[in-house]
């Protein structure tokens, strides 16, 4: 995440140096600097509040508070197996999805899933939510999970496990 405080220099200013300091709910969060940009690599639920910054000149003589700006980080839900039909017959097209309540492309956030039959992989991580088996067989059976990761592999969460009887 990247939290800029915009400002304007009056053009016959223009040689001014100016720091900027990033509050979150009234806290310090990043002390003075030339940088106008406040970095959070990588984002936290408890990076979630209210922002401003400051901007100061060198010599602080000139100080400016910005408005705030409330910044909610959320969560990667577990996700939770979703198959269609809900009854499978030896030969039927079955699907199998990883439901995540976060979009798999939110706002720049890429996710990826991998899907697993009893402990093992049947499909490695990619960008579908979905896993597919086109003519289902009786040893496709058995307890499914699947587990959604960011591209950056810093969070990972698991489905429970659900159970699916091929007839």
């Amino acid at each position: 995440m990247k939290v800029r405080c915009d400002t304007r220099l009056d053009p016959l200013r223009g040689g001014t140096e100016l720091h900027f300091a990033f509050y979150r709910d009234g806290w310090t969060v990043r002390g003075y600097n030339v940088s106008d940009t406040y970095r959070v690599r990588p984002s936290q639920l408890e990076d979630s509040g209210n922002y401003t910054c400051e901007v100061r000149t060198r010599s602080d003589t000139v100080r400016k508070m910005s408005d705030g700006l409330y910044i909610q980080i959320y969560e990667i839900s577990p996700p939770e197996i979703k198959v269609t039909p809900s009854r499978v017959i030896e030969g039927d097209e079955m699907t199998v999805r990883c439901d995540t309540r976060l979009d798999p492309l939110r706002g720049g956030t890429e996710l990826y899933f991998a899907f697993y039959r009893d402990g093992r992989t049947v499909r490695g991580y990619d960008v579908s939510d979905t896993y597919r088996v086109r003519s289902s067989q009786l040893e496709d059976s058995g307890k499914y999970t699947c587990e959604v990761r960011r591209t950056s592999d810093i969070v990972r969460k698991m489905s429970d496990g659900f159970h699916i009887q091929i007839h």
